[in-house]
């Protein structure tokens, strides 16, 4: 951002958000006036005294307000990062790049620049009146026409969508009575995904659909591509009935499709699960004990970080693989519906996605559900991350078992070392046990 000339200064104060303030009383318009009045009698009387040492003041104080209001005309800055998006644990260079071009020096200059807690960074945060945010303050002078630049790293600490900015900067005179602020209101955004959990410490079961035992190929019947019928048994669905072939054959025939390996996997967070729950199964918004709301943080990443780890090891299985959250995006408001697809960049869409997923609920999981279920292709295995569930979600899935859905329950636990389970269900006594487990 730049500030180009003394005559545009006047128009863009409104737009760019200037600031002027002075450091007393006397110095401010009404002291100056007051002052100048003063010094106007001595001269009347000829009290030479008090006349030079007001006049010193009164220019002075003139001499300090020009250079202050001309001390950010023909100053640039801008923020640039080395990545706007990382994994926790992993750091993010940040450099703030000052120029001053113009033949007046900057005996001081002063950058703020908004940072989210969040971060750690390598100089320590001042903070603000948001609890959420501090303040990386950078400090220096500046001669005529010179550059200066600072870089700062911020270590990635925690899964989220993170706003940085807006970015102050204060100069003023050599004397500091004026100091004047300039506030860019242009925000960047940096997004730390969830944390990947390796493959090997998920102790995945199989996520085959199909039959008892693991195959070296996942097979699905495509129902788009029928290949021939064959007679009717009483465990096929009379959805796939080839009517015109019963009506040939006298007998019901049954439509039959040419296999395909690909595997459509739906990935549902259930985010209200992870609030707490009486007997009845109305949520808890007043937490008691703020560990016990801890706990309950954590155990809400751990069903985000697995819910990503999942979603990542179906991808590389060459599987298609959505995402499904009844929560609030940061960035939005809505909740998250991300289609099944294997695309190469689905996998970033879908941790970028869970990188915004707060804790608010849009609505809960059931209703959240039963409005998504018709849009999922035929043939969809679906996976629910959760914490709780109740007895509206255990009614629900039970019902998508009967209707021939393949479904597969990850539960999470809390505690000081969040721990999970992992159930395989194809029949509604299996579903029962996954409801009934405890950690």
């Amino acid at each position: 951002m730049a500030i180009n000339s003394p005559d545009t200064l006047l128009s863009e104060e409104k737009k760019r958000r200037f600031s002027t303030k002075n450091t007393g009383y006397l110095l401010g318009k009404w002291g100056l006036i007051a002052l100048l009045a003063v010094f106007l009698i001595a001269v009347w009387y000829r009290q030479t005294a008090i006349a030079v040492l007001l006049g010193l003041v009164l220019s002075t104080a003139g001499l300090s307000r020009l250079w202050s209001r001309l001390s950010l005309v023909g100053v640039t800055y801008h923020r640039t990062f080395s990545e706007k998006r990382a994994f926790p644990g992993e750091a993010i260079q940040i450099k703030l790049s000052l120029t001053n071009r113009k033949l007046l020096p900057l005996p001081w200059i002063q950058a703020d620049d908004a940072i989210p807690l969040a971060f750690s960074s390598d100089v320590k945060l001042i903070p603000t009146e948001q609890p959420s945010t501090g303040l990386l303050v950078s400090n220096t002078a500046m001669s005529w026409y010179s550059e200066t630049s600072w870089n700062h790293q911020l270590h990635c600490n925690r899964r989220g969508y993170y706003q940085l900015g807006p970015l102050t900067i204060t100069s003023g005179d050599i004397f500091g009575l004026y100091p004047r602020s300039i506030q860019d209101d242009k925000i960047d955004y940096l997004i730390v995904y969830p944390r990947i959990i390796p493959l090997e410490q998920l102790d995945i079961p199989s996520l085959y659909p199909l039959g008892e035992t693991k195959a070296e190929q996942r097979i699905f019947e495509d129902p788009t591509r029928t290949i021939g019928v064959r007679d009717y048994t009483p465990q096929d669905s009379l959805r796939h009935v080839h009517w015109k072939a019963s009506a040939r054959h006298q007998n019901l025939q049954i439509k039959v499709f040419e296999p395909t390996t690909t595997l459509n996997v739906a990935l549902f967070l259930a985010v209200d699960s992870y609030q707490q729950f009486n007997q009845q199964g109305a949520i808890l918004y007043q937490y008691q004990q703020e560990t016990e709301a801890n706990q309950t943080d954590e155990e809400f990443e751990s069903g985000i970080s697995l819910t990503a780890s999942l979603a990542k090891y179906i991808l590389d299985q060459h599987s298609t693989a959505g995402l499904f959250v009844n929560t609030k995006l940061v960035d939005s408001g809505q909740p998250a519906e991300i289609q099944p697809g294997r695309s190469d960049d689905q996998l970033i869409n879908i941790l970028e996605t869970l990188a915004k997923v707060t804790s608010k609920s849009s609505s809960s999981f059931s209703k959240y559900l039963q409005s998504v279920r018709n849009k999922l292709p035929w043939g969809t295995t679906i996976i629910v991350v959760a914490s709780f569930i109740s007895l509206e979600m255990h009614t629900l899935l039970t019902d998508l078992i009967e209707s021939g859905y393949k479904l597969m329950i990850v539960r999470t636990f809390g505690g000081d070392t969040p721990t999970f389970a992992i159930h395989t269900v194809k029949h509604s006594e299996e579903l029962a046990r996954a409801v009934q487990e405890k950690c």
